[in-house]
């Protein structure tokens, strides 16, 4: 199962291009499921992302199984961006101003650009 896995992740990677990000899922029925993230704790704070240029960004993902075993991957290509997960902000600013991005594509995925992603 572990060779199905790393041929997927390879597959994907092959396909794309200058900036790319990735997390996924891995279930094998009764005996395997993993996903998930961790956060932290941000407090009196300043996060600033300004000036930046980003061209030619692909986010890719895809999908892939058999009978005994899936393989998840959401491609996720954060540019010029704050992305947060998991985490928990207090008395902070954040500041996303000034950047440029071109050529910005998500096949299977998800491209945030110049923004600010906290889940």
């Amino acid at each position: 199962m572990r060779k199905i896995a790393m041929t997927a992740v390879a597959a994907v990677s092959l396909v794309c291009g200058t900036a790319f990000a990735q997390s996924g899922n891995v279930t094998i029925p009764g005996l395997l499921s993993g996903k998930g993230s961790s956060g932290s704790e941000i407090t009196n704070s300043r996060i600033t992302v300004t000036g930046n240029k980003a061209t030619n960004v692909i986010a890719g993902g895809g999908k892939a199984g058999i009978k005994v075993a899936e393989v998840s991957m959401e491609g996720v290509a954060n540019v010029n961006s704050i992305n947060i997960t998991g985490s928990k902000i207090r008395n902070s600013e954040i500041t996303v101003s000034g950047n440029e991005a071109t050529d910005i594509k998500a096949i299977g995925g998800t491209a945030n650009v110049n923004s600010i992603n906290i889940n």
